[in-house]
């Protein structure tokens, strides 16, 4: 690791106290605040703040951790960066991290920084962006973790950051192109699952995209999916497309869904089949499972219970719980012929009599 970034990039602290990033100016709802709050201005401030005006209790607090118009004293700038922050005023959120982080009038605490400038990242702020990208680069108050170092210094450099900007090139340098994929693919996954981002499924699109243009085969299958569970199967097609051709099983398993229920393609119940038994055979889970349900009803094949309880205990055997109902289900309807002619294609590392006594109500499945 390079030389710790909050030490390259930090900006200095006024008077000894943290500040933000980029330092500005105070703001407060009608626009900058001047070089130096005149006593009406700082009473006028004072009353907004007392009645509850976050932008106004932002400004005082900024304006007691720099001495502007009021003495400079760290204990009321956390005063009024606190109240501020709860209520979801995002510069007072990332300030009151800064305050944590260095320790400055509260008790030092990088985890509870952590927690603010996560409160403030969400809301859209640049800074605290840049710092949670600072903190994972250097592993303090979180653990070590450059894909999301590098994920949070890309966003606060789309957010106009410009040590965002440097950090982002840095992480460019150190990480390579396989480095960045991987880092769009964690903002994508961000913006899906409404974890430390709003969910947004656009932005979400727009991240997995910038990966999967570069050939990255988990952001295409991601796209691929993201587009599967929004029933947009005009743009899931080219995708899960792209994820077959890589030999890629989660992308066999697309293609299969599609064909098999006619999404975005006529329905062909056949060439569903050949996707999803190329997904099984690739150990995806979800194609063994759809496999077994089309040998189970004869579709796109002929029925062949046998090869569908074979298929449901490979997929119970790789872990998908979801099969075991099916199998124990296939198993007690089946003739003393089938349940033979069962034992006889089950994979070589299968002991039929541990299988049996599985599904006939064992608690566990049967291991190798």
């Amino acid at each position: 690791m390079l030389v710790p970034l909050l030490a390259s990039f930090l900006l200095a602290i006024p008077g000894g106290f943290a500040s933000d990033l980029q330092t500005t100016t105070p703001q407060v709802v009608t626009g900058n605040a001047p070089d130096k709050f005149s006593p009406a201005e700082v009473s006028d401030l004072q009353k907004r703040a007392d009645s509850g005006d976050a932008a106004a209790q932002f400004a005082l607090g900024k304006a007691y951790e720099s001495g502007n118009g009021v003495p400079q004293r760290a204990d009321q700038a956390a005063t009024w960066y606190r109240q501020a922050a709860e209520q979801g005023n995002e510069k007072a959120q990332n300030n009151l991290g800064l305050l944590y982080w260095f320790g400055d009038s509260v008790e030092k605490d990088k985890a509870e920084a952590i927690r603010w400038y996560r409160k403030a990242a969400r809301q859209g702020s640049a800074n605290a962006m840049f710092n949670l990208g600072a903190a994972y680069y250097n592993g303090e108050g979180v653990g070590v973790n450059d894909t999301l170092a590098y994920a949070w210094f890309l966003l606060s450099s789309e957010a106009g950051n410009s040590s965002g900007q440097d950090a982002a090139k840095r992480s460019r340098g150190e990480q390579g192109p396989n480095g960045f994929n991987e880092a769009c693919l964690a903002i994508g996954r961000m913006y899906e699952k409404g974890e430390d981002l709003p969910k947004n499924l656009e932005s979400a699109a727009a991240w997995y995209r910038r990966a999967a243009e570069q050939g990255y085969i988990e952001a295409t299958i991601s796209l691929a999916a993201l587009y599967l569970n929004a029933s947009d199967y005009r743009q899931a097609r080219p995708w899960c497309e792209a994820a077959a051709k890589e030999k890629f099983p989660g992308g066999y398993y697309c293609l299969g869904y599609l064909y098999q229920h006619g999404y975005g393609v006529d329905a062909n119940p056949k060439e569903a089949f050949r996707w999803y038994e190329q997904g099984a055979r690739g150990e995806n889970m979800a194609s063994m499972q759809a496999l077994a349900r089309m040998y189970e009803n004869g579709e796109g094949t002929k029925p062949d219970r046998v090869q569908a309880l074979v298929w449901f205990l490979i997929a119970v055997r790789r872990g998908n719980q979801d099969a075991i109902a099916e199998a124990k289900r296939i198993r007690f309807s089946m003739t003393g012929k089938e349940w033979k002619d069962t034992q006889k294609k089950l994979p070589r590392n299968f002991d039929p009599k541990q299988v049996d006594t599985f599904l006939q109500g064992a608690s566990s499945p049967p291991t190798p």
